[in-house]
């Protein structure tokens, strides 16, 4: 793939797809494109001596977003002629898998005189750096080039660009953690665990360009971490305890102590539940595709849970 803007030929360009640049000699870049100088890069763009042993890194990025319960699917990924790509990069933009390479807006957007716009205005599109990885390991020159808006009057979104916005949208709900007794438990008597706060969220939807993406999140069990040395895995969230249902047994998600926390800080044991969940994403489209993410999973504050002894006299 040819680029009419290229870096000084004796620089050969070469990028990370990670956080953590993989090489020492990153120069500052600029929006604007390389005039020939040994000292000028593309934006986005690391330049190494072509002597050296710069090469281009396999790809792998950490997914934008998420945090504070929101969804995080973890990296996305996106091919070109079967080689992998992240479909994010923080430094280089979105992968269009159609064009094989990255896009993203100017941060310092050049004026409307610029040949780059190529006779348009902002009101028809925008200008975007574009770096398009090779398959072959190394990588085509980076070059300034015009995007014409969609029917929407906005950029056109890639795929990556809207499964990332339906992820958003998804905030995985933090679960609290109760249990019946709820003052003191006794060793080797059944108790009742249950979670509140797990509704399932609502669906994440996006769409443009006829193409859109749902997100719907399941629940799929609960893991009780009760500091005692055990855990309780449960399929549920647990039945809530009703005093009409007396000394039984929890239909779904009980348990027994075999030991009393009164050695523990504060005479009680600091306790945890996990809930599980799975996100199956559909795409519909020119080219549907349904998929389920690997699981996720949701941690409680710490909640004090109190278990004592019976001592039997003769």
């Amino acid at each position: 793939m040819l680029n009419a803007r290229k870096p000084a030929r004796r620089f050969a360009v070469v990028a990370s797809l990670s956080a953590g640049l993989l090489l020492t000699s990153a120069v500052a870049a600029a929006d604007e494109p390389p005039s020939g100088g040994a000292e000028q890069c593309f934006p986005s763009v690391i330049c190494a001596h072509a002597g050296s042993d710069g090469t281009t890194p396999a790809p792998g990025a950490s997914n934008p977003g998420g945090g504070g319960g929101g969804l995080d699917p973890g990296p996305q990924v996106c091919s070109y002629h079967g080689v992998e790509w992240a479909c994010h990069d923080p430094q280089w933009g979105w992968f269009d898998s159609g064009q094989g390479c990255y896009f993203r807006p100017l941060d310092n957007p050049l004026p409307e005189s610029d040949p780059a716009w190529e006779g348009h205005t902002a009101k028809d599109g925008s200008l975007n750096s574009k770096v398009c990885p090779q398959t072959n390991g190394g990588q085509d020159g980076a070059q300034i080039v015009f995007v014409p808006n969609g029917p929407n009057g906005q950029r056109p979104k890639t795929l990556a660009e809207l499964k990332q916005e339906a992820f958003d949208m998804v905030r995985l709900p933090q679960p609290v953690g109760r249990i019946a007794p709820a003052g003191t438990a006794v060793v080797n008597a059944p108790v009742w665990l249950w979670a509140e706060n797990v509704a399932p969220p609502k669906q994440g939807y996006a769409v443009a360009g006829g193409v859109s993406v749902t997100v719907t999140v399941r629940l799929t069990g609960t893991t009780w971490d009760f500091g005692d040395g055990q855990t309780k895995e449960c399929a549920t969230a647990g039945t809530p305890y009703d005093a009409k249902y007396g000394a039984a047994k929890s239909p779904d998600c009980g348990y027994e102590f075999r030991t009393g926390s009164g050695a523990k800080q504060n005479g009680a044991f600091s306790a945890t539940v996990t809930t599980h969940w799975e996100a199956d994403v559909a795409v519909t489209g020119p080219k549907p595709e349904k998929y389920t993410l690997p699981p996720l999973r949701q941690d409680s504050d710490p909640f004090a849970v109190r278990v004592g002894e019976v001592q039997v006299l003769n």
